[in-house]
């Protein structure tokens, strides 16, 4: 799937893969250098194609557990929206939170469903892969909600089979304290 044409993502995202790499950290620096970003900062800039590009490079390289894990970075490392504190302001925040980090990019066609008391579908056409998009979403609900996510990929529409859109369905079981 193709980005917008001068597209931008926030250093934040880049930020957020570093941070993930763990061990790999120095191998995420060199495929991010070999897409054209080096050196990058919280408050810079970046090509989207070029980001999204090293993303699949580590996908193919050292594989979907590690996208996964960037995934789950995101929340801890870009803006978000403020007050999001319930399921139903979650679920919704993803369009938004990516309309803050993206420069150009629309709202990356990200939609939602409420369905039942705190279950719902996101649909997700960013030009992220999707076990990015799965990590970005079980990353904001366990940073933000209380409570333990219940999140199942619909296999009938994925990005990785050549769907625009990937659809995932969440709802929240709360926690027993």
């Amino acid at each position: 799937m193709g980005t917008a044409t001068g597209a931008t993502v926030s250093g934040g995202n880049i930020l957020s893969m570093l941070a993930a790499m763990g061990a790999f950290r120095k191998s995420g620096e060199q495929i991010l250098a070999a897409h054209g970003i080096v050196d990058a900062v919280a408050e810079g800039w970046y090509p989207l194609d070029h980001y999204v590009a090293a993303l699949n490079e580590i996908e193919a390289r050292i594989g979907t557990n590690t996208l996964f894990r960037v995934g789950q970075e995101i929340p801890n490392h870009i803006k978000l929206p403020p007050g999001l504190d319930t399921f139903e302001k979650v679920i919704g925040s993803f369009g938004p939170a990516f309309s803050m980090n993206h420069r150009g990019a629309g709202v990356g066609g990200i939609t939602f469903e409420i369905t039942g008391a705190e279950t719902g579908t996101i649909t997700s056409g960013t030009p992220y892969p999707c076990d990015f998009d799965r990590g970005v979403i079980q990353g904001f609900f366990r940073k933000l909600v209380k409570g333990t996510l219940v999140y199942r990929h619909d296999e009938g529409s994925c990005k990785k089979k050549g769907a625009a859109t990937c659809v995932h369905h969440v709802s929240m079981r709360k926690s027993v304290a």
